[in-house]
């Protein structure tokens, strides 16, 4: 590419926690769209062991912050470093909420003005954190990003739930390089005549259920069939008893730890996958399952589990032994080889990426088209020569309370022919003869949002229709500019409340 070419392309910046490996093709993919920037918080070392492959083309820093690690989780709570962060970039996409940098990157941005890009993958099911200042702080840093990209319907109604206008939420999907996965499998395919063989793969700790695995395999297996469980855990010993008490040896495999690649090899000699969950954000393993041709048992608790429901080999149960016993003896009932051209097949990275890559250009091209609205009593005969310039410059939207008011009965409506201009028809009410006062600011609102503003200007801070509709503003992520003409000396309101309230 030309470097004319290069300096045209957006800069982006990525800001997550670790660079999880799933993350790496969606990474590369909008790299060669835009120039992206990832910012890891942790340091290279992590307790996933995730690292990057030394070939990855984008830039990308870790910030090596300070943090503290509890369960599956890790806390950063420096908040420094945002503005330098942000140099040279045109927006943000920001990974995750609970961290105070994540924060601190989101208010830095918005006031540079940078547009911010939230991703969520949670389900109402699955938040972490779920008290009520936990919830307040999560729904107020959602609310100023410009748009917010989850990870299929449960996610979505997760965020929703936080109060998020729906225009403001875009659906993809969680991906994995299901092309990789689907290729290991063909190429190392083993095929049984033997008992039908389950599999599962993951941490063995409380949330994973794989306890109540062990117990429905035991219901319902057939003298040959096999349950191979690859991970380990605090839980492993626990499991390994278990398994022994319900007289499994010789019919399950522990494995412990395997590596992605002797992991795809592990679905290429399994029938059906097990994600018995009691709780999962998503649950990648599915898509790489799915990708080798497996039938997939999903937990209802699972974030994948609606996305996958309609595919073919999908079961999906509640993580209860009975019910995944249920399903996966359906599973054993139905097997008839390997799925040839799953439908996970079209849910690839670069899918993923190319709908980051598309929103990412709706949001810079919104950003340089402003939009004003200018909210005002009535059209007054010297604001007209400003709207006209305004008119001529950015996209003007004109919305008057009424068209006239007591000792103001102008006849705009020639002058105002070639703008574009809204009366709410809204009555005031007079504390005094001159004085007028708009309290209906539920009808003037209704009119502020059918003209989708990015910028309002207020005319005016008395009425309730002023400075409600401006608060409601700001919590929409609309950029608020006052007007303001008066001089202490001539003050209409000067009381305590009053100044309080204008202040």
């Amino acid at each position: 590419m030309k470097k004319s070419q290069e300096s045209q392309k957006a800069s982006i910046l990525w800001l997550t926690n670790m660079p999880a490996p799933y993350r790496v093709p969606i990474w590369e993919h909008i790299n060669r769209k835009v120039n992206l920037k990832v910012a890891f918080l942790l340091r290279e070392k992590n307790w996933r062991n995730w690292s990057l492959p030394d070939d990855v083309t984008f830039s990308y820093k870790f910030l090596r912050k300070p943090s503290f690690h509890v369960r599956e989780f890790d806390l950063v709570f420096s908040p420094f470093g945002a503005k330098k962060l942000l140099e040279n970039s045109d927006l943000v996409f920001v990974g995750g909420w609970e961290s105070p940098m994540f924060l601190a990157t989101v208010l830095r941005a918005r006031r540079q003005g940078l547009p911010v890009i939230q991703f969520y993958e949670s389900t109402i099911a699955s938040h972490r954190f779920n008290g009520r200042l936990s919830r307040m702080v999560r729904s107020k840093i959602f609310s100023l990003a410009d748009y917010v990209v989850t990870s299929g319907t449960a996610s979505t109604n997760a965020v929703l739930d936080m109060g998020i206008a729906a225009e403001k939420i875009v659906t993809l999907f969680n991906p994995v390089d299901v092309e990789w996965f689907a290729n290991v499998a063909s190429n190392h395919r083993v095929v049984s005549s033997d008992g039908h063989r389950f599999l599962y793969v993951g941490q063995l700790i409380e949330r994973k259920n794989v306890q109540a695995l062990l117990d429905a395999f035991s219901s319902m297996r057939n003298p040959d069939d096999l349950l191979t469980i690859v991970g380990d855990g605090e839980l492993a010993a626990d499991l390994h008893a278990h398994s022994a008490r319900l007289g499994l040896t010789r019919s399950v495999h522990f494995t412990g730890y395997h590596s992605q690649e002797d992991v795809a090899r592990d679905y290429a000699n399994a029938d059906t996958f097990i994600l018995p969950s009691t709780n999962e954000v998503w649950g990648l393993v599915v898509n790489e399952a799915l990708a080798s041709g497996l039938h997939v048992v999903v937990s209802k608790a699972a974030g994948v589990a609606e996305f996958v429901k309609p595919m073919k080999g999908a079961y999906i149960a509640d993580p209860t032994a009975s019910d995944l016993a249920r399903a996966m003896k359906e599973s054993r009932e139905n097997w008839r080889g390997a799925i040839t051209s799953p439908e996970i097949m079209a849910y690839t990275p670069e899918k993923f990426a190319d709908g980051v890559v598309g929103l990412v250009g709706r949001v810079l091209d919104k950003k340089e088209s402003p939009r004003l609205t200018w909210v005002t009593n009535i059209p007054a005969p010297y604001r007209v020569p400003i709207w006209k310039s305004l008119d001529s410059k950015l996209k003007l939207n004109l919305l008057f309370f009424n068209s006239t008011e007591q000792g103001r009965e102008w006849n705009l409506l020639d002058e105002l022919e070639d703008l574009t201009f809204q009366f709410a028809n809204t009555e005031p009410s007079y504390p005094d003869k001159k004085t007028p006062i708009y309290f209906n600011w539920l009808k003037v609102w209704k009119y502020i949002k059918k003209t989708n503003p990015n910028n309002i200007y207020f005319d005016g801070y008395e009425s309730p229709a002023f400075f409600i509709s401006a608060w409601l503003a700001r919590r929409n992520n609309i950029r608020v500019l006052y007007g303001y003409r008066s001089t202490i000396a001539s003050h209409r309101f000067n009381g305590r409340l009053s100044r309080m309230v204008r202040s």
